[in-house]
């Protein structure tokens, strides 16, 4: 395989570079070598094809002419194009050893000490795709945060109206365990007030005997 089939083939190198390399007048010499070959022998040779087919199919009596034995002109002339394909081959061969490889060497060369003298510099610099690509992960990751501390606010909030309905119901305990014991003490103090009145109607009773008695008394 010759180099200029290897041309093209580097890695690490974008396409501005390869604009750059085609417009340069290395390559534009090279292209301009390659096609004062290609072309002539190219028109060379389907000529000469052509010839050969033309002559066998209207110089009949030409072809047939024989050279030696049985060996006829139509005969060599066919061999001859395989010959003719095979000294082409070879012709373009040393051309392009000659003529094209080294000057296809020296620009790839060129493109790949240039790719590879950019390239410490691209790893050197942060790359923006690397950057929007860390910017929504990032935002995600704060979406996340902001939830969890909203949810945790929400939480907070719905847990200070327990804790006050909680006290609400101690101070209610309190209050129907204090209007117990007032009703208690009243319902104690009705229960002794029958009992105050009796020693009361014992006691006037007791006076009334004693004033029968001193009255008795003085009547005897």
């Amino acid at each position: 395989m010759s180099t200029t089939d290897q041309v093209g083939s580097g890695s690490g190198i974008d396409a501005e570079t390869w604009a750059a390399a085609q417009s340069s007048p290395e390559f534009t010499a090279l292209r301009r070598r390659l096609r004062n070959f290609v072309f002539p022998v190219s028109a060379l040779f389907l000529a000469w094809y052509l010839v050969y087919v033309l002559l066998a199919d209207y110089a009949h009596g030409f072809m047939s002419i024989k050279l030696v034995g049985n060996i006829n002109i139509g005969l060599v002339l066919g061999l001859l194009q395989f010959v003719s394909t095979f000294a082409i081959t070879t012709a373009y061969v040393r051309y392009a050893n000659r003529n094209l490889d080294p000057v296809a060497e020296e620009i790839r060369n060129s493109l790949e000490s240039g790719a590879a003298a950019a390239e410490p510099e691209k790893a050197d610099a942060p790359s923006e795709d690397a950057e929007k690509k860390a910017t929504p992960a990032a935002d995600a990751e704060k979406a996340d945060e902001d939830a969890a501390d909203d949810e945790k606010a929400a939480d907070e909030d719905a847990a200070e109206p327990d804790e006050a309905d909680d006290e609400k119901s101690d101070a209610d305990k309190a209050d129907d365990d204090k209007v117990d014991g007032e009703k208690s003490d009243d319902e104690k103090a009705d229960d002794e007030k029958p009992d105050a009145d009796k020693a009361d109607e014992k006691a006037e009773k007791a006076d009334e005997d004693a004033a029968d008695e001193a009255e008795g008394g003085q009547k005897k």
